[in-house]
């Protein structure tokens, strides 16, 4: 038999689409008979996983085996796992603690591969390769484990030995050794297949021999691909950098193993391509020990939600968005009330199915696009990511506390006891308690002792004082200078006639477009500025800008009957502010009648004496009055009928069930009729869908607006719509 000449190259089978040549068979009778003993003897690998301190965590049969080692004296220890068993390395060290091959690898956070290591006993020497890789989270550092394993590789040694006495050629087929060695001819035949190889695919001796390796073995999703792929490579068009891949075998029994492999190609005498050889290693027990680990890193093995560490990632990730987008970030913070009594009573192992029961009822008041975690013990957070910039953030956040606290208001039913626990939450928001992650956790943490404090069972925000103040008077510093350098901008939300579509008016809504953290919503920065006096300034510039927009419109033959803007309760109680409101809109040449003037029903209500009089200016200079977010106050029907009132906007909270939910869809009706009765226009605020569309015209409402049918827009895209309208 002449010998055969190797060229080491890579074969990456799981690539590529095969279509298959056929090569003579003789490349098969090349390999000999001491290389298919050495590999016979190949043995399984062992894995041990390691902890961020070095301490094993498990350990598959196979690594006890190599060790020679019972699993009670690796998993929960330390290696080196010498046992009575002398160790050295191949240079003649001794293996200790110290020199350890995966204590090193851990410290340093640096790989190592193919370490050798030999055990000397009184029953002899073995050889054993070692394998160490560092697990790392994105961002770290430190490794928080590490995979360490360990193949026999004693009969490769001796057979090493033998092997370099007899010839090169028996050399380079040794250095390829592994678990499972495999021969293709040209046409992707198997000629070889080893003991090994067998054995894990599940067939007996000799049944795959001259059968189709990609038919045979490949996943049906994948033969073609890695066909063409070995096609490729033994025409020479595979660069070496594509290296030792991984590929899935399917065994006979139809399960799925995953395989690191290393190939080459072969040569006969005259230089022909004469077949393939391939070595491979089974790694499914290595994988499935990194997903574990990977899994633990960022989850919590009691309950299965996200950790802390999950969540701050998600979190990071939100505000970035946030900044970008101007949408609001909530974080809430769940402390069970009364845990440590049931732990203590009924032992941890009840403690243990309560906090599972608690994280389901928890999860089933989340959104979609919530992370809910477990950050310890029995705290719970409840990250609120893209919060809609034209929806209140705090509304949002206190609306998904409520929710908390009645699903934990039902009782446990626990080890034949039955008993209720109740929450105590803290809640923040970005940017209004925070600008960061460390500073909104810390926000939510204070703000859930605070709701302790003041009882349990119920929610709290951060100290309006306390810790959140630098936030808040870092906020107004740059509101001020929002103010200076022009930041602010308004957008306008289109209302349109629900029988007909006509649009027929818009809603001014004040934006801030934040040079740093981009378009903040009004739910964030107006709280700041009511409370700190800044609000009469943004109220001057918002009738100010929406004057000079609607004289441009006015010019151009594009006004709409009516542009809406609000008022907040500050302003309406300074005095005066019907006088402004008058003189700014008279000074750009505009009438009255084509403003509305909104406030909230609660300030509507409020300080009868000091608001009712502006409200009476307003209305009798003109302008239309609209009482906004009706329903979600306390109304007096009286006072209703007293003010001068014209318009009532229906609170999207009540929309928001219909038409599905009788009970809102009688609310809404009767809204409907009482502005009737009381001679007033009705708005529809918060329409998203076409049913809450059709419901709304069924029951005879006149205006409605939602981003159903109009998302707020800015200037320019407000005048393409009025262009579009009157076809301008």
């Amino acid at each position: 038999m002449p010998p055969v000449e190797i060229r080491e190259d890579i074969l990456d089978v799981e690539q590529q689409r095969p279509r298959g040549r056929r090569l003579d068979a003789p490349s098969a009778l090349g390999v000999s008979g001491e290389l298919d003993r050495a590999v016979v003897t190949a043995l399984d690998e062992g894995v041990i996983v390691l902890d961020g301190d070095g301490v094993a965590i498990s350990a598959n049969p196979s690594a006890c085996r190599i060790l020679r080692l019972p699993a009670s004296a690796i998993v929960g220890r330390r290696p080196p796992y010498l046992g009575d068993q002398q160790v050295f390395f191949a240079d003649g060290r001794r293996v200790n603690a110290r020199t350890s091959p995966a204590l090193t690898a851990l410290r340093e956070g640096v790989a190592r591969q193919g370490v050798l290591m030999r055990f000397v006993d009184e029953d002899g020497e073995r050889w054993v390769s070692a394998n160490c890789r560092p697990l790392r989270r994105g961002g770290d550092e430190k490794p928080y484990g590490l995979v360490y394993s360990l193949s026999d590789v004693t009969d490769r040694k001796r057979s090493e030995r033998r092997l370099r006495e007899e010839r090169d050629r028996a050399q380079r087929y040794l250095d390829l050794a592994g678990t499972v060695i495999l021969v293709l001819d040209p046409a992707g035949h198997v000629q070889v297949l080893n003991h090994a190889g067998h054995e894990l695919l599940g067939y007996d001796e000799g049944d795959l021999v001259g059968r189709d390796w990609f038919a045979a073995c490949a996943p049906a999703e994948e033969m073609d691909e890695r066909r063409a792929y070995f096609e490729r490579f033994i025409a020479g068009d595979v660069p070496p950098s594509d290296s030792t891949p991984e590929a899935d075998v399917v065994t006979r029994g139809g399960e799925l193993r995953t395989l690191s492999w290393n190939h080459t190609i072969l040569h006969d005498e005259h230089g022909r391509v004469s077949g393939t050889l391939s070595s491979a290693i089974d790694i499914t027990e290595r994988r499935e020990a990194e997903r574990q680990v990977s899994y633990l890193a960022y989850h919590d093995g009691l309950t299965g939600l996200a950790n802390r560490a999950l969540l701050e990632e998600h979190l990071t990730k939100a505000l970035a968005r946030s900044r970008r987008s101007g949408c609001a970030v909530g974080l809430i913070y769940v402390d069970l009330d009364g845990f440590k009594l049931v732990n203590d009573s009924l032992g941890h192992a009840s403690g243990d199915e309560v906090l599972r029961e608690a994280s389901e009822r928890l999860a089933m008041t989340t959104r979609a696009s919530d992370l809910l975690a477990r950050q310890g013990g029995d705290e719970f957070l409840l990250l609120l990511g893209d919060l809609d910039r034209d929806r209140d953030p705090e509304e949002v956040a206190v609306k998904a506390s409520a929710r908390i606290l009645e699903a934990l208001a039902e009782p446990f039913h626990v080890a034949g006891a039955e008993f209720q626990l109740g929450a105590s939450i803290g809640v923040a928001l970005y940017p209004r308690d925070a600008h960061d992650a460390e500073g909104l956790l810390k926000a939510a943490d204070g703000a859930m002792y605070r709701a302790k404090r003041a009882g349990r069972g119920n929610y709290a925000f951060p100290e309006p004082d306390g810790g959140d103040a630098r936030a808040r008077l870092s906020m107004t510093t740059r509101l001020r200078r929002a103010l200076a350098r022009d930041e602010l901008e308004l957008h306008f939300q289109p209302v349109f006639k629900v029988e007909t579509g006509e649009l027929v008016a818009a809603e001014a809504l004040l934006r801030w477009n934040d040079p740093n953290e981009g378009l903040i919503p009004p739910g964030v920065f107006v709280p700041v500025a009511e409370e700190t006096g800044l609000i009469d300034a943004l109220g001057d510039w918002v009738l100010e800008r929406l004057c000079r927009h609607a004289a441009e419109w006015s010019e151009r033959g594009l006004l709409p009957a009516r542009l809406s803007f609000n008022l907040s309760p500050r302003q309406l109680r300074s005095g005066g502010v019907a006088e402004r409101i008058s003189e700014c809109v008279a000074a750009h040449g505009l009438q009255a009648s084509s403003f509305c003037v909104e406030v909230t029903e609660s300030t509507a209500m409020a300080e009868h004496a000091r608001v009712e009089p502006q409200l009476r200016h307003l209305h009798e200079a003109g302008f239309t009055l609209a009482i906004d977010d009706f329903g979600a106050g306390h109304s007096s029907l009286a006072r209703l009928r007293d003010l001068p009132v014209d318009m009532l906007k229906v609170d999207r909270s009540f929309l928001a069930a219909t038409p599905h939910d009788p009970q809102a869809s009688a609310i809404v009706g009767a809204v409907l009729a009482l502005a009737n009765g009381l001679g007033m226009t009705t708005v529809a605020e918060g329409v998203e869908t076409e049913a809450q569309h059709r419901f709304l015209r069924d029951a005879g409402c006149p205006l409605a607006q939602g981003f159903h049918l109009g998302r707020p827009v800015p200037f320019a895209a407000m005048t393409e719509l009025l262009e579009a309208r009157t076809g301008a």
